[in-house]
């Protein structure tokens, strides 16, 4: 399969605030030949005022106005890209391997998602001369700290209340002793050996603070709290198994987290290194906490 082809395909998903920076983009980018270069995405990345974008607009004000301008020069002639979802205009070469890029950085991570931190890290990478151009103006690191690594959130338990779920395709229960080697082996498989040490830990503690889902008795996904390093208030790590996402899983066991945190007393519950920031924030108010500006 080409990548072409990849990018066309029913799994290439992309996050509502991706969808939003690609939509300025296209409008940034008919104020000259209409092609959307990856300059025009680092504009709609500036444009959009949600979440770590907004952050990023708060470290760099005049970061806009000086791509903006860049944006406005000749751009190089180059090979279009017609037609390629969700972009109606066409795509330059360049704005085609960003998102490439970001598709297998996406499959390398596991998600399911490209979202904007994907594709400001595969544009950062990429050596397009209209990009290059601009990169002295840009503190590269700085922005690939805020955009393009796991962040920190913050959720408010003090007035949290469980939400009306339907009922989901899978049965959540509190996890007990004898859950411990399936779903050590669950996250074996899927997810690698990184949180086996947060599953025995929260399988040493008097009340085991961790919640599984199942479908016909197989584990299918799971989260924790407090089992980071001991950590108290932390919620994490959680994951649902590839196949099973986007199916109102990871919300259902994430509230169950969050309840039992709420109950337990915690007026905050922090959640460490988040990577799906946008489920977060939809799915329980998360907000990032910022980095120092």
């Amino acid at each position: 399969m080409d990548t072409l082809s990849k990018a066309e395909s029913p799994n290439f998903k992309y996050s509502k605030r991706a969808l939003r920076i690609f939509t300025y983009a296209e409008t940034e980018a008919k104020k000259t030949n209409s092609i959307v270069y990856p300059i025009h995405l680092l504009i709609g990345t500036l444009i959009e005022r949600t979440g770590i974008c907004s952050e990023l607009h708060s470290k760099y004000p005049d970061l806009l106005d000086i791509i903006i301008e860049h944006s406005l020069k000749k751009q190089p002639s180059c090979e279009q890209i017609p037609g390629c979802p969700p972009f109606s205009r066409p795509l330059s070469i360049s704005t085609k391997q960003v998102l490439d890029h970001a598709f297998q950085a996406m499959e390398r991570y596991n998600q399911v998602y490209i979202n904007e931190g994907l594709i400001i890290k595969s544009i950062m990478n990429l050596p397009e001369t209209l990009t290059t151009s601009v990169k002295d103006a840009l503190d590269i690191e700085g922005i690939l700290g805020i955009m393009s690594v796991p962040r920190d959130m913050i959720v408010s338990l003090k007035n949290y209340s469980f939400p009306y779920m339907a009922d989901g395709e899978a049965d959540i229960r509190k996890a007990e002793k004898n859950d411990i080697a399936p779903l050590k082996n669950f996250v074996k498989n899927n997810f690698g050996h990184g949180w086996l040490d947060s599953i025995e830990t929260g399988f040493r503690q008097e009340k085991i603070p961790i919640y599984i889902a199942c479908k016909n008795d197989t584990i299918v996904g799971f989260a924790c709290f407090d089992s980071v390093q001991n950590k108290k208030g932390v919620f994490g790590p959680m994951g649902t198994a590839k196949t099973e996402r986007t199916k109102g899983i990871g919300t259902q066991l994430l509230h169950h987290c969050l309840h039992e945190m709420k109950e337990t007393g915690y007026e905050y519950a922090i959640i460490s290194e988040a990577g799906p920031l946008e489920f977060y924030e939809i799915a329980c108010g998360a907000v990032v906490i910022p980095n120092a500006l």
